[in-house]
């Protein structure tokens, strides 16, 4: 008798997080078919799957993107839909609310409302100001230079100014003195948050970026706490799993587990209170516990992460507790065990160019005897 195989669609496979989902399925794909999207034919992770989709870039979820998504979707007829960046959050999280109520469970995501909370920040911190949840503060749209003042009266310098929505730190600055303060507020698309770190390092570092130079690399970034909340499809908070990462250059570069009831109090709350307003799959709290022990949260995600692998090495096999959940699938035991701490390294990959340029001219690429990976 055949074998089930069950189809799992991974949007934008080629990215981190779509690196992190194959490490975790290596040795147990073999009732699995994996195909994945990807907008960038050179990318050479997405030759890792079983099939490959060329499609338009994800940003704006623009009508052609949308289109052809929900064309692949009627072919393959995925068993589970995974969103593997920050903006898949939001095009799962439509799909599954355009889905019939037994279609839903396809998508790993829950409502629009709460993808569109995940993805900007501005909105993060609204949401959590509602709920009453630790997030750092956060100036509001459409501030005066008199509120950014006050602000920066009120909280201290540094303070942070981010883009509303990104991630991996890109185009985040440290702001220290009032000359980058006045000149970062005339942009409408950043906002400004307290520092939750050990304002002194940070201000100790500039004086000496002054007597000695800047370095050529260098990065600010310590220890961050991160929580990874396991929602079921029915809206059960499963796992609150936390971990110390330590970050460099918007890396996660050491991971390692960590038992502290303040900051898992803190996850259990976040997991209810999202789950309660329409939730499902993933939910990633980004922390920092301040040299007064204050624990602020900073980021939410809707997603796994590129610490997902870190994680399962670490004993916390999130990708096989949502492929059964979601699609009922289980998967062999993977390699997790009693382990402590994981160094993260990159890892090397080659592009076929023949096999990109077939996947330019047809739009999409097969790749044969891959299901044992």
């Amino acid at each position: 008798m055949a074998q089930h195989i069950y189809t799992l669609l991974f949007l934008s496979g080629g990215s981190i997080v779509g690196q992190n989902i194959l490490y975790c399925l290596q040795g147990r794909r073999k009732n699995l078919r994996l195909v994945t999207t990807n907008s960038v034919a050179e990318e050479p992770v997405i030759y890792e799957y079983d099939r490959i989709y060329l499609t338009p870039p994800t940003q704006g979820c623009s009508e052609e993107y949308m289109n052809k998504v929900n064309e692949i979707i009627s072919k393959e007829n995925p068993d589970l839909v995974i969103p593997c960046r920050d903006e898949e959050v939001l095009v799962v999280s439509k799909l599954r609310e355009n889905a019939p109520n037994d279609q839903k469970n396809r998508f790993l995501g829950g409502s629009v409302e709460i993808a569109q909370v995940l993805l900007n920040k501005q909105k993060s911190w609204e949401f959590s100001n509602q709920h009453k949840l630790p997030f750092a503060a956060t100036l509001q749209d459409k501030a005066t230079k008199e509120d950014v003042l006050k602000f920066a009266e009120l909280h201290g310098y540094p303070m942070i100014a981010k883009p509303k929505e990104g991630f991996a730190s890109k185009n985040v600055c440290l702001i220290t003195n009032e000359e980058q303060l006045l000149k970062t507020i005339t942009s409408a698309q950043v906002m400004l948050q307290e520092y939750l770190g050990d304002s002194n390092r940070v201000l100790e570092y500039r004086k000496q970026l002054e007597t000695d130079g800047v370095p050529l690399f260098h990065s600010l970034e310590g220890l961050k706490h991160s929580i990874q909340v396991v929602i079921s499809k029915t809206g059960e908070v499963k796992q609150v799993f936390l971990s110390i990462n330590q970050m460099v250059f918007g890396k996660s570069g050491k991971v390692w587990i960590v038992q502290d009831p303040e900051v898992e109090a803190i996850g259990a709350m976040c997991g209810k209170i999202f789950a309660e307003n329409g939730w499902r799959g993933p939910l990633n709290i980004q922390c920092e516990k301040g040299p007064n022990g204050r624990v602020g949260i900073y980021e939410y995600n809707g997603r796994f992460t590129g610490a997902t692998g870190a994680r399962y090495l670490l004993g916390n096999d999130e990708v096989g507790t949502y492929l059964k959940d979601f699609a009922n699938i289980n998967l062999p035991d993977g390699n997790v065990g009693n382990r402590h701490k994981v160094i993260r390294i990159p890892k090397s990959y080659a592009t076929d160019i023949q096999n990109a340029e077939k996947l330019k001219r047809d739009g999409f690429f097969d790749i044969s005897n891959n299901n044992n990976h």
